[in-house]
């Protein structure tokens, strides 16, 4: 089975979504009283509120108990002061200050960029070391410096890798390196299509009604269905050029860029084919979901084990389920006996 993560990791965050929608809303609602432009020292109270308290509860929810870079605060800022800037009226003068305080931030933000390309740069020449080609090395250097932020991006820059670049595109194997695909009995590629083509009428349809209530609603509106069609996209191609590889040393499963699990070949102790629905469990976890199939085939390894996914998110589990088009001969290659399927 496939289970949620806990919303015990999420709380800082919804806590902090909470009280800024709070704040946010009840600032709304003094800057639309009519008294609000008749007293000063409210719409002061209103710039403080959003330029100080809202940042400083992102510092100490957020950046804090992510153990982000304090840098991040700066993006905080940027946002607050754009959404001060549409709630004070042009006539209040507070808002006559609002330009040289983002003056100020895009000097800050322009220092803190150049002092992080340096140390980019810095990782990146460390990094040959390690790595030869060019993009690993850029992905060392990000992952080093970025934290939580460069696994995002690096997400993001794998989904426009394969959306934009996976067309025509075959897998790389290696000699001596046994690869197992997921996509040609199992009708994804059909599923794809069928989804970017009723994803496709949908952005279209949406955009067309949205236009006639905000345009700029509609814009954004587009952009995210854009988005979940190069998504789409680039789940179809990863799973088609990211096969599982079994070699004598080493197991790697893989599905699409959402997971990834690499183990020595030593600690595979099962695998063993199964149908239908596996019974719940802590140590199991389900990788076929990404493919829309049924898994067929069970993984169990000597010792739970982290399995990689999107965005840096990690799960622990001690048997793998997932769907291979031949998984009777991954059995065998990897040593086991082919028995028939089990539910």
């Amino acid at each position: 089975m496939f289970y949620a993560p806990s919303l015990v990791r999420f709380r800082p965050a919804l806590g902090f979504a909470a009280l800024a929608v709070l704040i946010v809303g009840f600032e709304h609602v003094v800057t639309t009283l009519p008294v609000f432009q008749q007293r000063p020292a409210l719409a002061l109270a209103v710039v403080f509120d959003l330029l100080v308290v809202v940042p400083a509860l992102f510092y100490f929810l957020v950046i804090r108990p992510y153990r982000l870079p304090p840098s991040t605060v700066v993006a905080a800022v940027g946002a607050c002061l754009a959404l001060t800037h549409g709630l004070i009226p042009a006539a209040q003068e507070p808002r006559h200050l609002l330009p040289l305080l983002a003056a100020v931030l895009e000097a800050a933000t322009l220092a803190v960029l150049a002092a992080r390309a340096r140390r980019l740069v810095r990782a990146y020449r460390a990094a040959g070391a390690v790595e030869t080609g060019f993009f690993p090395r850029l992905r060392a250097a990000i992952t080093q410096e970025m934290g939580l932020a460069g696994r995002f991006l690096l997400a993001e820059l794998d989904m426009l890798q394969f959306a934009l670049a996976g067309w025509g595109g075959r897998p790389v194997v290696r000699p001596g390196t046994a690869a197992f695909s997921s996509h040609r009995e199992s009708g994804f590629p059909a599923l794809v299509v069928f989804g970017c083509f009723g994803l496709g009428l949908e952005t279209a349809a949406v955009h067309l009604l949205a236009r006639h209530w905000s345009p700029a609603a509609a814009n954004w509106l587009l952009v995210v269905d854009l988005y979940g069609l190069a998504l789409l996209v680039a789940h179809g191609h990863a799973v088609r050029l990211r096969p599982t590889l079994l070699t004598a040393e080493a197991v790697l499963v893989r599905v699409g860029f959402f997971w990834q699990v690499a183990v020595p070949r030593t600690a595979l102790l099962a695998a063993e084919p199964v149908r239908g629905d596996l019974s719940a469990g802590p140590e199991t976890l389900n990788l076929a979901k990404p493919l829309f199939a049924a898994p067929n085939l069970l993984l169990t390894f000597a010792a739970p084990l982290v399995v990689v996914g999107p965005y840096g998110l990690r799960r622990t589990a001690r048997r793998v389920a997932v769907y291979l088009d031949a998984p009777q001969r991954f059995i065998a290659a990897a040593g086991f006996d082919s028995i028939p399927f089990t539910r």
